[in-house]
């Protein structure tokens, strides 16, 4: 196809930089637009813009937002951790940033999102950070997940340290080497995804950040949320869509014996992840539309978190 130019806002993050990557792979002009934008590598069409979001009124935002045919918007402030991750950050960033892209008049926004704030498919009218069923099962597949755990070592600060050990005493219950000290340690990390803890409280953000999106026909976008397992790994170069619900693997045993989210939830690998969104970006099929891409037998080999220009996808 013709190539485009493309926006990426939070270029070097986890996220953006696998979609920048794959959009210059592609043959497309990126412009990467954070804070430290350079750090993503250099490239003949690729332009840096450097961009304070938290700091900037809309109006400069919007500045740095003008001739673009597509803006791609994977802010996504894990790394600074903190603040950064508390509701009132989360959603007045995203609001400045669609409010910008509304004023640089960007002819298609790309809003990437969390898999808290798909609906629960047994009560359409929750999503999922509302539902302590999904953080149960949420933080049991992160410590299922060699490439998951492994992955926020480079992100997740002190969490880090605590998912780590916490999935040496998964394993160890998994293996029958299970004691009373591994289960104290597996209880302790299920506390960080407490009803009241931090992570849900940034989902709900995410789930307020969705509304400014759903039955808007006033500009064209496309909503994609990551499914709950979504981390580095292989590249399959094929994944599938599914729409507003969160995405489940089929249920095992007797229907009443079945807990809904429990063993069943999806992930995808960051490189099919950017793959869907740059089919996106040049197709446009799902505008209006609130829709997560998954792997259904993802592999478990752990990837790069953050990539540069010159990466090969494998």
């Amino acid at each position: 196809m013709t190539p485009i130019k493309v926006g990426v806002i939070g270029v070097t993050g986890m996220t953006g930089s696998h979609v920048a990557v794959e959009l210059l792979n592609r043959g497309h002009q990126v412009v990467g637009i954070s804070r430290n934008p350079t750090k993503l590598g250099q490239h003949e069409r690729y332009e840096p813009r450097e961009v304070d979001l938290k700091a900037l009124p809309i109006e400069e935002i919007a500045t740095a937002l003008k001739s673009l045919d597509v803006v791609v918007n994977a802010y996504g402030p894990h790394t600074q951790l903190g603040e950064a991750l508390s509701y009132k950050s989360f959603t007045e960033v995203t609001r400045k940033i669609l409010l910008a892209a509304k004023v640089a008049e960007v002819p298609y926004f790309f809003m990437i999102g969390g898999s808290g704030i798909m609906k629960v498919p047994d009560s359409p009218s929750l999503t999922a950070c509302e539902d302590e069923r999904f953080y149960y099962a949420f933080i049991r597949g992160i410590l299922d997940s060699e490439a998951y755990v492994k992955h926020a070592q480079e992100w997740a600060g002190e969490d880090a340290e605590t998912l780590s050990v916490a999935r040496q005493a998964w394993m160890a219950e998994k293996e029958g080497r299970g004691t009373a000290e591994t289960r104290k340690i597996i209880e302790g990390a299920q506390g960080v995804f407490d009803m009241n803890g931090p992570v849900v409280e940034f989902h709900q953000g995410g789930r307020l950040t969705a509304m400014f999106f759903h039955g808007n026909t006033s500009f064209k976008w496309t909503f994609m949320s990551t499914p709950a397992l979504y981390r580095p790994g292989k590249r399959t170069g094929s994944y599938e869509v599914c729409f507003d619900y969160m995405p489940l693997k089929p249920a095992k045993g007797h229907e009443s014996e079945v807990v809904l989210f429990e063993g069943r939830l999806h992930g995808i690998a960051l490189s099919d992840m950017a793959l869907a969104v740059a089919e996106e970006v040049e197709s446009k099929k799902h505008m209006w539309k609130h829709w997560c891409p998954y792997v259904p037998d993802l592999d478990d080999t752990p990837g790069p978190v953050y990539v540069k220009i010159g990466h090969v996808f494998v």
